[in-house]
């Protein structure tokens, strides 16, 4: 069965932040927090081309995508799949990164032009289970 989201989860893969977890090549989990778009079918990440987390896609493609929870303990959503490094295509070429993070990209110190120089690499991810509570 393909992976079809429900309203609460699509509310949550509209947030800004979310926890890329790799494996590293020792086999241990490697989260780190990353800005994300939801396309529909794929959820797309950028990244730069010497980071940790490519090196660790290549040798296993196996990744999960998590959010914070509410305050409370609850709100939990895990997302499983298996990732892939696209190259061509920038976040600024791909429709709705810029709506959702062109506004930030100043707060942390870039410019479009410098975020898709630093962040070139693209980083599609194929859901394939979710869970939560």
């Amino acid at each position: 069965m393909a992976f079809q989201p429900d309203g609460k989860l699509l509310s949550r893969l509209a947030e800004p932040l979310a926890w890329l977890t790799t494996v590293t090549p020792t086999n241990r989990p490697a989260p780190r927090p990353i800005w994300f778009l939801y396309d529909g079918a794929a959820i797309v990440v950028f990244s730069q081309a010497d980071a940790a987390k490519i090196k660790h896609i290549r040798a296993n493609p196996n990744v999960s995508l998590h959010f914070n929870t509410d305050a409370d303990g609850g709100d939990v959503h895990v997302i499983t799949g298996t990732a892939e490094i696209v190259d061509g295509i920038l976040p600024s070429t791909l429709p709705g990164y810029l709506d959702k993070y062109g506004s930030m990209y100043e707060r942390v110190g870039y410019t479009v032009a410098s975020f898709d120089e630093t962040f070139s690499l693209g980083i599609r991810i194929t859901p394939e289970r979710h869970w939560g509570f």
